[in-house]
Formats: structure tokens, sequence, C-alpha cells
């Protein structure tokens, strides 16, 4: 019996018929905590459905409503209620090995991505110096630093509640030595990295909308010997719309100095009707004979 009939025998008595078909097939679980999404018809019963997942799962301790999406440069989730059970919306969420702590309130995290955290670890090389920008509470930079041998990890993130936790999940999973996190705005914290002479052997830029307005500044950590650069982006469901995400990459790429090899794509998830998730790994090289534009 799925989550949706188990859901009907609870609730056979306190809702319509119209209002039983419309009861949710899923939900999101984060540690001890549930995360529904409700049609707007089941408003008002919203506090009994709540009531219903807890009875269906009690080692859960809490149900929450996520009524928004993700909005802003510090990608806060619009509105995430409190339904039943205890309210504390700060989890410890346990991935792949990895700890997770936030207050899912404040921070969004998609489990949607789960693949690709796994897969990225997978690719780097022994001795691999990464700048993982916009590192929000570690989602990249911690399954890297567990699972992959690299040197050191530089991990930026403008959200003060985001970088916080970044720090404390740093010290969570003890990587301390391999991680070092920075507070600010990518824009300038990438340059002072550059200008203090470090450049990258991976550079992730994992943020939605595509990060198009911060791929001068990422340009700059390029090694000559060639950079790999994580670049995500939404595309239409058209198989080789994720060219046209590489084109304007490579554009920026060109008038900067740069030339520019797409080695490969992944489609991560559905992220809305007819639109993909989609990951490109660029490789980059300095064209030594011109100087990055300023």
């Amino acid at each position: 019996m799925g989550i949706k009939d188990k859901l009907k025998e609870q609730l056979k008595d306190k809702m319509t018929r119209e209002q039983l078909s419309l009861l949710p097939s899923g939900f999101q679980s984060l540690g001890k905590i549930i995360i529904i999404k409700l049609d707007p018809l089941l408003m008002e019963k919203k506090r009994e459905i709540a009531d219903a997942y807890l009875n269906l799962f009690p080692a859960v301790r809490s149900i929450y409503i996520n009524h928004g999406i993700i909005k802003g440069k510090f990608r806060i989730p619009e509105n995430v209620e409190f339904l039943a059970g205890e309210e504390d919306p700060i989890v410890i969420h346990k991935e792949h090995g990895v700890i997770y702590k936030f207050d899912i309130t404040e921070i969004m995290f998609s489990k949607g991505n789960l693949t690709e955290r796994k897969f990225l670890t997978t690719l780097i090389q022994p001795g691999e110096v990464i700048v993982d920008m916009f590192a929000g509470i570690g989602y990249f930079s911690l399954p890297i630093a567990i699972h992959a041998p690299i040197n050191k990890i530089y991990s930026i993130e403008i959200n003060p509640v985001a970088y916080n936790y970044l720090v404390e999940n740093v010290r969570l999973n003890h990587l301390e030595e391999r991680i070092i996190p920075i507070h600010g705005d990518c824009h300038e914290e990438v340059l002072k990295l550059s200008n203090s002479g470090l450049k990258a052997d991976r550079v992730i830029m994992g943020v939605f909308p595509a990060p198009k307005n911060y791929i001068k500044e990422a340009l700059t950590l390029t090694r000559d010997s060639g950079t790999v650069y994580h670049y995500e982006g939404v595309v239409k469901k058209k198989q080789d719309d994720y060219l046209t995400l590489f084109r304007e990459f490579e554009e920026i790429a060109l008038a900067n100095g740069f030339h520019c090899e797409l080695k490969q794509h992944r489609f991560v998830k559905s992220y809305g009707p007819q639109l993909y998730h989609v990951v490109l790994d660029i490789l980059v090289h300095r064209d030594i004979s011109n100087s990055l534009k300023s």
C-alpha cells in the first residue's frame, strides 16, 4: 500500500472523496522531519493531514509544509510552516556518509541532487585544489572532502546563516584540515584568491539561475594547464539545449582569453514542466598568448 492509500485510510472519516483524491503520494524527509506539499484545496485540512503523517511514521518528530519556492540571492525557502509534532526546524541529515546540519525554514536542501553530489566525488583527481562558489552549507564541499583525495577546498558563501552552518558542518565532519570556509560575495572573494596566487584544478559553480555574471571572475582561477568548471543551469527538455548553456560560458571565456572544451553534460532532475536541471563539465585552458582582459 502506497503513502497516498495509507493517508486515505487514516483520513477517510475526516475528508470528502474529492479531498482524499488530492492527497500527496510522497514527501521529503530530512533527519526526523517530514516536509509536505499540498494542493491548495487541501489547506483547510493541513493539520489533520500532518497528524496522519505522524501516525504513519512514529519515528518522525515534526511535520512541516512547504508553501513556496527558493528565492533571493541568499536562496531562502519562501514559506515553510510548522504543522504538527515538535516545533524545531533544526535538522541533522545524514547522506552518503556526510552530516548536514541546518534550519529547514532558512536553508534550502534538495535531495534530488544526491546523485550529482555522489557522482562529482568520483571525478576528482588526487591532490586537486577546488574552489566551491556558492557553497551553501557544504552541499558539494563536504562529500568531496570526505570521499575524494583532494588537497584543499575553498568554500565561498555569502548568506551568513548558511555560512555559519557550513563552518559547523566542517567541524561535525572533522574536515577542518581540508575545507577552508570563506564568508563573502563570490565576485570579490574569487578575485582575492586569484590575486593571492591561487589557481584551481576545479571550480564548482552550482547555483540557479546559471551564474553567468560570475564567469569572468571564476576564469581568473584557471591554471595554464587547464581547469574544469562545474557549471549548472536550467534548460528546456530539448536534448541539445544544454549547448546553449555551454555557448553562454564559452562566449565570455573567449572574450577574456580562454579556450573551452565541453567534456560532458548530465541531466540531474526535472525542474518544472519541460525544464531540466543540467550540469556541464567544461575544461578551460588559458590562452598564454593573451592576458586576461580587465
